[in-house]
């Protein structure tokens, strides 16, 4: 008997164009679909997000004035949660057939208090099969999992390892160290497959670089957003 009830937490900025698809599969490749609650925290959308969001049947949170960054909005749709368990899952991202089932046999492993999917990139271009290559190299020695791959959580462990870090980069690396004090991760080998925007749109290489070295940075201690802040304007000033 399934006695475990799943919040699925959306955090969302301009995302009417993908989130309907999001939302789509989160119902139709459910095993207990009556268990669940999804809600969308819109950090302050103008194509209508929240309104796609509302019509799908998730509750929406509206925040216009949220602090940059994703920490912020995924606190805030967490404490208005009522699930035993926490889905963190992006606004462009597809679960896998049977994603709650799979989710409640990770967290009956024991030890585990959550966990995240495998890494998965839509589109074909050999590039992204490298940056999904070494992501996965990454996370299995490393269990700190990225937003993108749908962080999911225990909701008593959430609350006491604090919540997400209030930072506007690596917020999700940064929350799995503090997870993972309490307990172990799980790694559920199925994909979840996320929108390559942000790759084709910058280059799929550069962006891997920069992810390699944002990630390095996170590793040793150093200081991610200034860099963050100079690597990006330095490859948009005029050559």
């Amino acid at each position: 008997m399934i006695t475990k009830t799943i919040s699925i937490i959306i955090p969302a900025l301009n995302e009417a164009e993908c989130l309907p698809g999001v939302l789509r599969a989160l119902t139709d490749r459910s095993a207990f679909t009556a268990r669940h609650e999804i809600i969308v925290v819109d950090g302050g959308s103008t194509d209508g997000t929240g309104e796609v969001a509302r019509e799908a049947g998730a509750k929406v949170i509206f925040f216009p004035d949220a602090p940059r960054g994703r920490a912020y909005l995924l606190n805030c749709g967490a404490a208005r949660a009522t699930g035993d368990i926490l889905l963190f899952l992006d606004a462009d991202s597809l679960v896998p057939e049977r994603w709650d089932a799979e989710i409640l046999t990770a967290l009956r492993l024991p030890g585990c208090v959550g966990g995240a999917f495998e890494f998965k990139l839509q589109g074909r271009e050999f590039g992204l099969r490298v940056v999904e290559f070494i992501n996965r190299l990454r996370y299995r020695i490393w269990p700190w999992y990225y937003g993108d791959q749908g962080i999911f959580v225990r909701r008593d462990i959430f609350e006491e390892s604090g919540g997400y870090p209030e930072v506007t980069l690596m917020e999700a690396s940064d929350f799995c160290r503090k997870v993972e004090r309490r307990g172990e991760l799980a790694l559920v080998h199925r994909d979840m497959v996320t929108s390559a925007r942000r790759f084709l749109d910058r280059g799929i290489y550069r962006v891997l670089g920069f992810d390699i070295r944002m990630w390095w940075r996170n590793l040793t201690g150093r200081d991610v957003e200034q860099f963050a802040q100079q690597y990006w304007s330095v490859r948009q000033s005029p050559q």
